[in-house]
C-alpha cells in the first residue's frame, strides 16, 4: 500500500512543480495585470561581461513573479484577508464601506516620510521658474495638486492608521509658493464632499474631475462653461485600478458620472487617455491651454478639450514648458498627485539656466 501511495504522491508533486514553473512560459501574468514592471529574464553575464553572481536570486524572482496561477492565488489570498481580517496588501489598503486606498499614500496620510525643507524649496523653485517662464510668454500659470484619496476621504480609512498632526507636505509647499508669489490652487476643500472619488480606484471620478477643472479655470480667471448643466448619467462600468491590484482575476466595476460634452476632436494620434502627448481642438471652444498632468489628469481631458479651442496634455517630466516658444498658450497648468510632490524637483530642467 505504501509504494503506490508514494508513487502517486511523487507524481503529484512533480506535476505541480512542472505546472507552476513551465506554465510561466505559456500563461504567466504580465505587467498590465500586475500593475507594475516585471523583472527581466536574468543572464549569466552582466553588461560588462563579468559573471552574474546574482543569477540564481534574479532567476528566483523572475519565476516568483510569473508562475502559473499567480493572479488566481493572489486574488484568493486577497479576498480571504479582506473578508476575515479587513486587510489588503502592501499596495492596497482595505477601508470602510467598500473603499480602497493606494498603499503609497500612507506616508502622506500618517506623516511618516515628510519632505525635507530642502526638498520643499527645490520643488517650489522649480514651479517658480516655470511660472516666470510662462508669464514672460504671455501665459497665465497655475499649480494644482490632486489630493490623495485618503486626504479628502480619510473617514473611510481603517482606524488602525492614525492621520498625521501638523502641516502636510502640501501645506508646506503651498507656503513656499506663497513666499515666491507662484499661483496655486488648493483642491482639498473643493473635493472634500461625498462621491467625488472612486471607491475602488485611486482617482477622482467624473464629477470630481469636473469640479477640479472648473476650479482651475476659475483660479486662472478664464471664462468657461462649468458643464454642471450638461446631460449626465451614472454608469457602473469603471474598472478600478486598486481592484486590479488587489484581486487581479476578479473584475469589479465602480460607479462613475459621465457628462455629455460639446464635440471636440483629437489632433494627436490618440490611443488612450494615458498617452504621453494628447492634443485636441474644439470649434466652439475658446483660448488655448497646456496641461502638464499625471494619471489624475486623464479624467480632466474631456472637460478641457470641450472648453478650449486648442488644448495640449503632456505626461513627460521634466515638463516641456519650453514648447511655449513654438506653441503659445493662454494658460499653463501643472497638475500632480499629492503623493508625488517630490517629482516636482527638477521638473523645470528644460528651461533651467
Amino acid at each position: 500500500m505504501k509504494r503506490p501511495f508514494s508513487a502517486l504522491y511523487l507524481a503529484l508533486m512533480i506535476g505541480l512543480c512542472l505546472f507552476f514553473s513551465l506554465g510561466a512560459f505559456f500563461f504567466a501574468p504580465d505587467a498590465a495585470s500586475e500593475g507594475r514592471e516585471l523583472s527581466p529574464m536574468p543572464t549569466l553575464r552582466t553588461e560588462d561581461g563579468s559573471f552574474n553572481w546574482n543569477f540564481t536570486t534574479e532567476l528566483e524572482t523572475y519565476f516568483a513573479e510569473r508562475f502559473a496561477g499567480r493572479a488566481q492565488l493572489l486574488t484568493l489570498n486577497s479576498r480571504l484577508k479582506a473578508a476575515l481580517f479587513g486587510t489588503g496588501t502592501e499596495q492596497v489598503i482595505v477601508g470602510r464601506d467598500g473603499y480602497l486606498f493606494f498603499g503609497e499614500t500612507l506616508d502622506d496620510y500618517m506623516g511618516t516620510d515628510p519632505m525635507t525643507d530642502d526638498e520643499i524649496n527645490a520643488a517650489a523653485d522649480a514651479l517658480a521658474a516655470m511660472a516666470a517662464y510662462a508669464d514672460a510668454r504671455g501665459a497665465r500659470f497655475l499649480f494644482a495638486a490632486a489630493p490623495n484619496k485618503n486626504t479628502v476621504c480619510g473617514a473611510y480609512m481603517p482606524a488602525r492608521y492614525r492621520p498625521a498632526d501638523g502641516e502636510s507636505n502640501l501645506d508646506r509647499l503651498h507656503a513656499a509658493l506663497d513666499a515666491r508669489g507662484v499661483p496655486y490652487l488648493d483642491l482639498r476643500p473643493i473635493l472634500a464632499g461625498e462621491g467625488l472619488y472612486h471607491r475602488r480606484d485611486t482617482h477622482w471620478n467624473g464629477e470630481g474631475a469636473r469640479l477640479a477643472y472648473d476650479a482651475m479655470l476659475d483660479a486662472l480667471g478664464i471664462a468657461h462653461d462649468d458643464f454642471a448643466g450638461a446631460p449626465s448619467s451614472r454608469t457602473t462600468d469603471f474598472p478600478g485600478d486598486l481592484d486590479a491590484l488587489l484581486t487581479p482575476k476578479l473584475t469589479r466595476y465602480d460607479e462613475n458620472t459621465v457628462y455629455t460634452l460639446p464635440a471636440f476632436r483629437y489632433t494627436s494620434n490618440y490611443m488612450t487617455a494615458m498617452d504621453m502627448i494628447i492634443s485636441t481642438a474644439a470649434e466652439g471652444g475658446e483660448g488655448s491651454v497646456m496641461l502638464f498632468r499625471d494619471s489624475f489628469g486623464s479624467a480632466l481631458i474631456p472637460y478641457f478639450a470641450a472648453s478650449a479651442a486648442e488644448a495640449r496634455f503632456e505626461r513627460a517630466n521634466p515638463y516641456r514648458i519650453d514648447q511655449l516658444e513654438k506653441k503659445p498658450a493662454d494658460a499653463v497648468i501643472v497638475e500632480i498627485a499629492e503623493r508625488n510632490l517630490r517629482d516636482l524637483i527638477g521638473a523645470d530642467a528644460r528651461i533651467a539656466g
